[in-house]
């Protein structure tokens, strides 16, 4: 049977995350980590608190995006926004998660503002990380804390994050549409239906949104920044506590370090289901270039703690969702 290009990406994503998952623990000293795991394991329920506070502010940064006309529970959000990513958590790039939010959403709020809502959520939360790994990436440089050769994968990330940013800011500040005209456009020079379908027309409306909320209240955006920083911060914490359970302490800024890389490794390694095999090479690799031991076991800690939130998400998972909670219409 003859494979689909989509097929054809998955099954090449799996078999690299594999391979990359199988070279790494093979390359580490693994009697050594067994034993540092040992030791974590005592502190497990410590050092799993700065990803639960991730959750609960990554939570409230969406449950704050919604207009306040169509605001649902926050526990709703966050039962929501927890199921749908421990869905997209098993699926190339997380592909299920955005339109599953949608659907589980359907009954408490109009699917046009519960796309636009989740788009601003994530555009900001991801500017704002963009900004931490531009600026902490060059900070890193010329701190002299890395070998030459990791130096110059850090100016590259910091190079790609300032052109990415830019690029946003241009988006973001022009008062203009984008998806909208561009459509509208073609559907009059060619007539083709797709251009002027229900699909399209609705995701037009999920821009103009997006836009106007993105636009029109500088609180709304405030908050988003500063529970972005508050996201990061968190995980160069978790970064830390790790290595204390471990009985090998480093410093904020080294923990501060190793997320910077990994969070950027974690978009190369997107197209992995659950970015197998990337983000444990991630891990050991920026800790043995900071020359520290304990590689393995902040590998092993991140793929257990997201198995563990996958777990807890699809627990979570609102059944009775798509029944309609109250009757609800399109935003205008």
């Amino acid at each position: 049977m003859k494979r689909t290009v989509p097929q054809l990406v998955s099954l090449v994503a799996v078999v690299a995350g594999v391979v990359l998952f199988v070279a790494t623990m093979l390359g580490i000293d693994r009697e050594v980590t067994l034993r540092e795991v040992r030791t974590l394991g005592f502190a497990f329920p410590l050092v799993m608190l700065p990803s639960l506070g991730w959750h609960l502010l990554r939570a409230a940064g969406w449950y704050a995006c919604f207009p306040p006309e169509h605001r649902p529970s926050y526990w709703t959000v966050f039962r929501v926004r927890l199921a749908s990513d421990a869905v997209g958590y098993f699926t190339v790039r997380g592909a299920a998660s955005e339109p599953l939010r949608v659907l589980l959403l359907m009954g408490h709020v109009p699917p046009v503002v519960a796309a636009a809502a989740s788009v601003l959520e994530r555009t900001a939360m991801g500017i704002m990380s963009l900004l931490g790994v531009g600026i902490f990436a060059a900070i890193a440089v010329s701190s002299n804390m890395l070998p030459q050769g990791w130096q110059e994968v850090f100016r590259g990330i910091a190079i790609t994050a300032a052109v990415v940013l830019f690029v946003s800011f241009l988006f973001l500040t022009r008062r203009d549409r984008y998806f909208g005209p561009l459509v509208e456009v073609l559907y009059a020079k060619t007539g083709w239906s797709w251009a002027g379908g229900r699909t399209v027309r609705a995701i037009t409306a999920v821009e103009d949104l997006f836009l106007k909320l993105a636009r029109t209240s500088s609180r709304r955006i405030q908050l988003l920044i500063l529970l972005s920083v508050a996201c990061y911060a968190l995980m160069a914490f978790e970064v830390y506590l790790v290595f204390w359970a471990i009985n090998q302490p480093i410093s904020l800024w080294v923990g501060t370090i190793v997320e910077t890389f990994t969070r950027s490794a974690s978009v190369a390694g997107g197209a992995i289901p659950g970015n197998l095999g990337a983000l444990e090479a991630s891990n050991v690799a920026v800790v043995h270039a900071l020359g520290l031991a304990g590689g393995g076991t902040l590998a092993l800690f991140r793929r257990v703690r997201g198995l563990a939130f996958a777990t807890l998400g699809l627990a979570l998972y609102p059944r009775d969702a798509i029944k309609a909670a109250r009757p609800v219409t399109d935003a205008g």
